[in-house]
């Protein structure tokens, strides 16, 4: 699944730049042929259709965490949609950096099935992820999360990462399914 995720999220990038490739070419060709003068240079029409890359990283909020909350609930339940639009949704709307969208829908989704995850995202987003969980799928839904999670934390272990702040959520949300 992280491969499939990951290839999607290419693909998309791949096509965008390719439009954005034709775009650039036609303004480099009438620049070049200054006998055309229905060209006119917007920095607009290129703008729009080029995500600039963040010269520093916005602090993650709560409306980005909500907003990949919701965007992994809709990829769980129709694994037809593509990651990397979901993302890009985001992206627009928050500022919130395009690769960290992915990864974080990315862990929603497989909390909600279970599924080992193998990026990292901050303890306060799987919080409130274990919440907003537990809150709407009971505690099925939760023990997938911490399923998950657990396979996670082995994972990150195994890498020689540290652990403890999510090994302490896992506790604590486990106090829930008894």
């Amino acid at each position: 699944m992280q491969y499939e995720s990951i290839l999607l999220e290419l693909m998309s990038r791949i096509k965008t730049l390719e439009k954005e490739q034709i775009v650039l070419q036609e303004k480099v060709d009438a620049l070049m042929n200054p006998s055309c003068k229905e060209f006119s240079f917007q920095e607009s029409e290129v703008s729009e259709n080029v995500h600039p890359s963040p010269k520093s990283y916005l602090k993650m909020t709560e409306e980005m965490m909500e907003m990949c909350y919701m965007a992994g609930k809709k990829l769980y339940s129709d694994e037809k949609l593509n990651i990397g639009i979901l993302a890009d949704e985001i992206t627009t709307k928050t500022g919130m950096n395009r690769s960290s969208a992915v990864m974080y829908i990315y862990v929603v989704d497989c909390m909600l099935k279970g599924n080992v995850y193998k990026r990292a995202i901050s303890t306060k987003a799987t919080e409130k992820y274990f919440k907003e969980i537990y809150e709407e799928y009971g505690k099925s839904g939760l023990c997938n999360a911490l399923q998950a999670t657990r396979e996670h934390i082995r994972y990150r272990k195994n890498l020689g990462h540290t652990v403890e702040g999510l090994v302490t959520l896992c506790v604590q949300y486990e106090m829930y399914l008894d």
